[in-house]
């Protein structure tokens, strides 16, 4: 990995001429490992309770079941991404039918959602889809695809973040835009949200980083970067409290 960064930047004792504390090298984070982003948004893993959430997602598909799914679903995702970019989409919502459907057009939800996408009938035949007795469009991976960057791009103009795009493809816009005005709040890692959409979005970075980054995955699903990282923020708020006695006693 290219380079390290200390997350903390300067020891703020050091300032009031108390001893200077040497930084572990648990303490180092690499910036690579904290890179990680959704569509180009940053994703804040320097916080323990988003990067708990996350190491405990990347685990969740460490597993032969998914790494079998993988390999599987490589020629139909290569269908996708082209037909998202038409939208003006993220290539990261590729993944969203892994989680779905698990790129299956067989699925149907206890709600009646279906196909790759699992659309609600009424959702896909706003979107043009044709949805039957004789035919059903949701399950067609390029129509049903169409019908997602519609939609997707839709929900962008309407929410302007795609993590809140992702929340709202989960609970529906409406009720993301009923939190976001209740809470005051535009930012998804800030929102207070049910526990199945808050969840998604790390569903769908976990499946990403598998993809398209398995070795930095193993290593977040090791345990090791979520240590240095609480270790860190361990001595963070020492170091705080030091400052705070000495600016007390002066």
């Amino acid at each position: 990995m290219a380079f390290s960064i200390a997350l903390m930047g300067p020891d703020p004792v050091s300032e009031v001429e108390v001893e200077k504390k040497e930084l572990k090298e648990t303490t180092i984070i690499d910036s690579d490992l904290l890179a990680i982003d959704f569509c180009g948004e940053a994703i804040p893993l320097s916080e323990l309770r988003i990067a708990e959430r996350y190491q405990n997602m990347i685990r969740n598909y460490d597993n032969p079941t998914f790494r079998k799914l993988m390999t599987k679903t490589q020629k139909r995702m290569r269908v996708i991404e082209p037909i998202l970019k038409k939208y003006g989409v993220p290539a990261d919502f590729q993944y969203l039918p892994l989680i779905e459907s698990a790129m299956s057009n067989q699925v149907t939800s206890h709600k009646g959602a279906g196909g790759y996408w699992q659309f609600m009938p009424s959702t896909a035949k706003y979107l043009g889809l044709v949805v039957n007795e004789t035919r059903d469009d949701r399950k067609h991976l390029v129509k049903s695809t169409h019908a997602a960057g519609k939609y997707l791009r839709e929900l962008h103009r309407q929410l302007g973040s795609w993590t809140l795009v992702a929340a709202a493809y989960n609970a529906g816009p409406t009720h993301i835009q009923n939190r976001m005005d209740s809470q005051n709040k535009d930012d998804f890692f800030k929102l207070r949200l049910n526990s199945e959409t808050a969840k998604y979005i790390y569903k769908i970075l976990a499946v990403k980083e598998w993809f398209s980054n398995p070795e930095r995955s193993k290593e977040w699903g090791s345990g090791e970067v979520l240590t240095r990282l609480t270790d860190f923020k361990s001595e963070q708020k020492k170091a705080e409290m030091d400052l705070a006695k000495v600016a007390a006693d002066s």
